[in-house]
């Protein structure tokens, strides 16, 4: 039987130790992956007002469980809902200043973890190896569709 490639176990274990240091820090701030998924969402979403309907949508989530995670975030004062005036039937769903705070710190932390894992690169390094992940994803990209019949998503 023909054993795995080192570089497969070098990757495996990169993304491991990224997944425990991710797992690391979301118990640090008490929170989950879905509960920070949310938070980036309403961060990052562009729109003037969010919904909890078009966080089920996007999550592909049913109102429940949206229901329960937005419920939880807005005890640990990350995110306020109100009422909307224009439509009473919606809630509008909105960051608060410590959860804006929270993502301002993960950020940072991130950005740190990133200059370390690259420290030892010159920019050029760097190049070559984001091309080498890119035929890589590439390659995978295409034997997913040859699997999914010719879709990725």
């Amino acid at each position: 039987m023909e054993q795995p490639s080192p570089i497969g176990k070098k990757l495996r274990m990169i993304h491991n130790k990224f997944r425990e240091v991710a797992d690391r820090n979301l118990q640090k701030y008490n929170l989950t992956a879905a509960q920070l998924e949310i938070l980036v969402y309403l961060k990052c979403s562009g729109e003037e007002e969010i919904h909890q309907r078009q966080i089920e949508e996007w999550f592909q989530l049913k109102n429940p469980t949206v229901t329960g995670l937005l419920n939880r975030l807005e005890e640990k004062g990350f995110l306020t809902r109100r009422p909307n005036p224009k439509d009473r039937r919606y809630r509008v769903v909105e960051l608060t200043e410590k959860g804006g705070e929270l993502l301002s710190q993960m950020w940072e932390e991130a950005r740190g973890m990133e200059n370390k894992i690259y420290s030892g690169f010159s920019e050029e390094e760097l190049g070559r190896l984001s091309g080498f992940l890119d035929r890589i994803l590439d390659s995978l990209s295409e034997e997913n569709k040859e699997h999914a019949g010719g879709t990725i998503c």
